[in-house]
């Protein structure tokens, strides 16, 4: 390799290549930056957090963009430029073209996904998002939720995060309880062909539907969803305001 004249401000703003190779990088990032926004929506909105698909792409692309132009020499500043400029026009363009098209922003965004409907949770909502019970209940609990009887909807937003819409306090009925299963009993679960110890309500553990059995009444597979494993249901606390 022939040594590099150090502040050869040519080479370090054009570099070595034809000028014609400018456009060359506005279509290698065009690609790059729909690639990471696709690759974004592959991966789910479990994977992103609080940020949007739009703002991690271009957080992605930034921090790359910048960062090559500064430590690798054989990049020349004007192209980390260029890139900036183009993801920066990019994006604009993007949020313009999205705020104009509403089913182009359900492709590049998501849409929210209703994970619980009065208090039952909608297993292949789960399933799509790619979330488990475990995954649910820890969001709830963030939320100050201690059952699912208080939980009107919870959906799952393009962001990753959920929202939660609970009852009122006189409309809060007995409901799945989301304690992490280290805290539970194995003993307190009942099978199909138990028999229930006393008139209580019971949460079917997969999808929440609650029925109530009768003392001594054999568990049948929940009408529901059809799975066979239940929990004796958490009651309402008198007066408790939910969050």
């Amino acid at each position: 390799m022939e040594p590099k004249e150090i502040l050869d401000f040519h080479r370090m703003f054009f570099g070595d290549l034809h000028y014609g190779f400018l456009l060359e990088v506005v279509v290698r990032t065009i690609i790059m930056y729909l690639y990471t926004i696709l690759l974004l929506r592959f991966l789910g909105k479990r994977s992103m957090g609080q940020l949007s698909t739009l703002e991690l792409a271009i957080i992605i692309s930034f921090g790359s963009a910048v960062g090559d132009p500064m430590l690798n020499v054989e990049v020349p500043i004007l192209h980390g430029m260029l890139v900036i400029t183009t993801i920066a026009f990019l994006q604009i363009g993007i949020e313009y073209l999205i705020n104009q098209n509403k089913n182009l922003e359900t492709l590049m965004e998501g849409e929210a996904d209703c994970l619980v409907k009065n208090g039952q949770i909608l297993p292949d909502a789960l399933t799509r998002n790619n979330l488990s019970h475990k995954d649910l209940y820890r969001f709830l609990r963030g939320k100050g939720v201690e059952h699912l009887g208080e939980v009107k909807r919870a959906f799952f937003e393009t962001s990753g995060m959920l929202s939660v819409w609970c009852f009122s306090k006189d409309e809060i009925k007995p409901g799945l309880g989301i304690l992490p299963e280290e805290h539970i009993d194995d003993n307190v679960y009942k099978q199909v062909q138990d028999k229930a110890e006393e008139s209580h309500p019971y949460s079917c553990t997969t999808c929440a539907y609650t029925d109530n059995f009768r003392k001594g009444q054999h568990f049948e597979p929940c009408s529901n969803c059809g799975q066979e494993k239940w929990i004796r249901a958490t009651l309402p606390e008198k007066g408790k305001e939910p969050t």
